[in-house]
């Protein structure tokens, strides 16, 4: 989930190509909440991102990601353009975001996993279990597949209970079942929930939007739904059917809840692979994204659309990454 942001000098110089040669930018989210325990930095604070909209209204020519697609099909895409998007569907995004978008009136993209609706996402409740748990880590043995998993402390002087040993014992937990298919990957979360001793906590976690919410989204036509998978699963390495079935039966049943057409669809994890990109032109999506950094220009791929991830800065800092790009 960790995923990169503006930082480097290289990542800076594409944003002004687009100035330069006309392209546009597509911005990417997760979380817009204010959290203290942002392991993944995946969230950003409302009063940034609402400052961020307020940057892209005022400098820029924010539209939908449906319309930008059709833009780069027509080759008539205007200078200065942006698309907003968010990864996973967590119910801060109906609850804070959008009535900042609202404010603005700019238009945005929330990719959906169906088979998380309204629930915790898997690397949520993992970070829970193992920072909330005083269970001993080194008590813990998971078979992932041919693998055995077992955390050993490197410094024998080390407490178990000290927070920077749990973290990283959530970090090795988390990179070994990030590659895992599903049911291996619940296999693992069973033995990890027996693991730390802890019952149900999802009254207080950040959790998805359920049905009910996903409808308040897409009420006004301003957010539009599009496809993330059902399980948010690493496609490179499932087979080609596995990643067929997580693609096509995700789009199904988004369009079953909302009665329409899903056309957008986000690679988790922002990796695409050729057979998925076949199965996501097959299955009748018009546009796909992925995580990596880089303008969209009109020779882009509309499989292969690249954002940049917003991270959770002021406004002044995210405009020293845009203000040559978006000035009049």
């Amino acid at each position: 989930m960790r995923l990169p942001g503006i930082k480097t000098g290289k990542k800076f110089s594409r944003w002004v190509q687009a100035r330069i040669l006309g392209g546009a930018l597509i911005l990417g989210y997760h979380r817009i909440s204010a959290t203290q325990d942002d392991v993944y930095e995946v969230c950003v604070s409302p009063e940034n991102f609402a400052g961020h909209m307020e940057a892209i209204r005022k400098y820029a020519r924010p539209i939908s990601l449906s319309k930008l697609v059709q833009c780069l099909k027509q080759d008539s895409l205007a200078p200065k353009t942006v698309a907003v998007t968010f990864d996973d569907g967590y119910a801060d995004n109906l609850y804070v975001a959008k009535p900042i978008l609202e404010k603005h009136g700019i238009p945005a993209t929330v990719f959906i996993c169906t088979g998380y609706v309204g629930k915790e996402f898997w690397w949520d409740e993992l970070e829970r279990l193992v920072i909330s748990s005083r269970a001993d880590p080194r008590a813990l043995r998971l078979q992932l597949g041919e693998i055995q998993f077992q955390w050993n402390l490197l410094q024998v002087d080390l407490e178990i209970e000290d927070p920077e040993v749990r973290g990283q014992f959530r970090h090795a937990l988390y990179h070994s079942l990030l590659s895992l298919d599903v049911e291996d990957q619940n296999h693992a979360m069973d033995a990890i929930r027996r693991w730390s001793g802890l019952s149900s906590d999802e009254g207080r976690v950040p959790r998805t939007m359920n049905e009910e919410e996903l409808l308040q989204l897409a009420d006004g036509g301003l957010i539009e739904i599009g496809a993330h998978t059902r399980h948010h699963p690493m496609l490179p390495g499932l087979s080609f059917e596995r990643q067929r079935e997580e693609i096509q039966t995700n789009k199904r049943e988004l369009e079953v809840l909302l009665g329409k057409p899903v056309t957008a669809f986000a690679y988790p994890n922002g990796r695409a692979t050729t057979d998925a990109k076949q199965i996501v032109r097959d299955a009748g999506f018009e546009s796909a994204c992925t995580s990596l950094d880089d303008v969209v220009r009109p020779e882009s791929d509309i499989y292969e659309l690249t954002r940049f991830w917003q991270k959770d800065v002021a406004v002044d800092k995210f405009m020293q990454g845009l203000h040559r790009w978006m000035k009049a």
